[in-house]
């Protein structure tokens, strides 16, 4: 077995485990679980409270949808798997942990509203470190990576001679998160949650600039704006190559505005997209649509045809 297979396996188990202590708690506590819990927690004391068993059913479809997904990701090898299994180890410990500080915390306690977590606050902790270990064994920078030719315009440009180029990008995620994020802020603002309102307003705002991004490319360099509002510009005298790649979120560190040790990014979606390449060695990806012809526009304008 690989040492790569080792980890993805070791991943896995980490995502299962949960479910596991999930399912031991249940039977070693037995007919001597109290019948409610604290389900929500304000710092260390409870503020909201569920049937166990309810409680508990509803842990256990997380936990055993979290282990599913882990070994779908697995199974398939899709190139963002560290993203995958980190979020699914979260998931499952943390739901799990939560459940168990609860019961454990009660049962300490004599009933659910003198309940204190104490130091089982630390057990969700677990998912965290779970979680940060899930991408540091996974996620790797592959030293082989092969990045498309670096086009040029058939007829290269003269000195004088302007030209533009406009491409676009949609992304799912960014739009269902807009979308979702908007209602729940609705919600808030019917119930009278007005700083609820404001952090769902935020995150729609910020959702809905990665739903859809303009990529411009002319004599300035390129640049990258949501709602004709620029908010990424590369200049072109920094500039020292554009190449066509295929982007995967996973290689770049998930979707969004990403910084990774191979460079920023603007990810808002899997597939075609520009990367440039630095003075330094830097580099700067993008996704859009169709690349080749801004690509060859930004190489043509780096180095352009001399003078006649």
């Amino acid at each position: 077995m690989t040492t790569l297979r080792t980890r993805q396996m070791a991943a896995t188990a980490a995502t299962a485990l949960p479910l596991f202590a999930l399912v031991i708690a249940k039977l070693a506590w037995g007919s001597g679980l109290p019948p409610v819990v604290a389900s929500h927690w304000s710092g260390i004391r409870p503020d909201r409270f569920s049937d166990t068993d309810t409680y508990f059913w509803s842990v256990l479809a997380v936990c055993i949808g979290a282990t599913v997904i882990a070994g779908i990701v697995v199974s398939t090898s899709r190139a963002d798997q560290a993203l995958w299994l980190s979020a699914t180890i979260l998931a499952g410990w943390t739901a799990a942990s939560v459940w168990i500080a609860s019961v454990a915390a009660t049962l300490r306690a004599g009933s659910p509203e003198a309940a204190t977590l104490g130091f089982w606050a630390l057990l969700p902790v677990l998912g965290i470190v779970g979680a940060i270990a899930a991408v540091a064994l996974l996620y790797r920078i592959s030293r082989n990576e092969r990045y498309g030719p670096a086009p040029t315009l058939p007829d290269p440009l003269g000195p004088d001679e302007r030209a533009a180029w406009t491409g676009y990008a949609r992304g799912r995620w960014a739009s269902a998160l807009a979308l979702t994020v908007t209602a729940a802020a609705v919600m808030s603002a019917l119930l009278g949650a007005l700083w609820l309102v404001a952090a769902f307003l935020v995150l729609a705002v910020v959702g809905g600039a990665f739903a859809s991004i303009t990529v411009q490319v002319d004599r300035t360099g390129l640049s990258v704006a949501s709602w004709n509002v620029r908010w990424r510009r590369i200049p072109l005298d920094s500039i020292a190559q554009a190449q066509v790649a295929v982007i995967r979120p996973g290689d770049w560190g998930g979707w969004g505005y990403r910084f990774t040790p191979r460079g920023t990014a603007v990810v808002i979606r899997g597939g075609e997209g520009i990367v440039l390449t630095h003075n330094d060695g830097r580099r700067f990806a993008v996704t859009v649509d169709s690349p080749e012809q801004g690509a060859a526009l930004l190489n043509s304008l780096v180095t352009p045809r001399p003078a006649s």
